[in-house]
């Protein structure tokens, strides 16, 4: 566990992680049936998946206007594929405006196998200093709270305002089941008031009907995750057992459309 777990560490970089596209969640051994090869009883999973260390694809980028306003857009392709195994694509689209303030981010995963197989997708988005800073706010519409690390119980570090950076700090994690708004969205916001500035994602809840919040305050590494989720933080075995793995047959897929804006905090009422 330990080996599987740490490639996914080693990967654990940049503003997004992508989990997926078979497995996200912590390392897990399950059943390979599905593929049909005899030889091949189980498929080992490590954090996250394999689809953060799997090489891109650049399949084109340009730029469109409309009126005075141009959209720049870059788009490639993922491919996760092992003989007796998975074949799942991801292709992603980035846009963003000439002089805005948001990225959007559509995602596809199609399955270009011909056997059953399972997905699971997360995206884990790191903030770090400067928005993430002593005093900084995570604001978001929680209904209620359904899991937690041991460590929120044996540090009791506020999920809602941060301290700052904390020596020897055990990351804390939290599965929030999130309010939607009327349109079916999710709006998560980490804020900073003292720089004025803030960080709002916004993902769909049928896309995305589980969200984690992973408060990583260690020196050295002080960051903040936000990660939309399609499954229930107990991982791949679980959904199976409970029926709430998502199988894609040969040619389906999912799409996913997230939004990240930078503004200008609003101070708290």
């Amino acid at each position: 566990m330990t080996g599987t777990r740490g490639a996914g560490l080693r990967s654990l970089s940049g503003f997004i992680v992508t989990g997926g596209l078979d497995h996200t969640l912590f390392g897990d051994t399950v059943d390979a049936a599905d593929y049909h090869y005899p030889p091949k009883t189980s498929v080992r999973h490590g954090l996250h998946g394999r689809i953060a260390n799997i090489p891109a694809r650049l399949t084109g980028y340009d730029e469109r206007w409309t009126g005075d306003r141009c959209a720049l857009r870059a788009e490639g392709e993922v491919r996760q594929a092992a003989v007796f195994g998975e074949h799942l694509v991801l292709r992603r689209r980035i846009e963003a405006d000439l002089g805005g303030t948001e990225i959007r981010l559509h995602d596809t995963v199609v399955n270009a196998g011909f056997e059953r197989t399972p997905h699971m997708f997360l995206y884990h988005i790191n903030v770090g200093w400067p928005l993430l800073d002593e005093g900084a706010r995570v604001e978001a519409d929680v209904e209620r709270t359904a899991w937690s690390s041991d460590s929120v119980r044996e540090q009791g570090v506020s999920h809602e305002v941060m301290p700052a950076p904390v020596p020897h700090f055990v990351e804390q994690v939290y599965e929030h089941v999130l309010r939607p708004a009327e349109d079916g969205r999710n709006r998560v916001r980490v804020v900073n008031d003292a720089l004025g500035r803030g960080l709002e994602v916004e993902f769909g809840q049928e896309e995305f009907p589980h969200f984690f919040e992973r408060l990583n305050l260690h020196c050295g590494g002080y960051a903040v995750g936000l990660e939309p989720s399609t499954h229930a933080v107990a991982g791949d075995a679980a959904a199976r057992r409970e029926g709430t793995m998502t199988w894609l047959e040969h040619g389906d897929e999912r799409a996913y459309r997230t939004v990240f804006r930078f503004r200008r905090a609003q101070p708290p009422a």
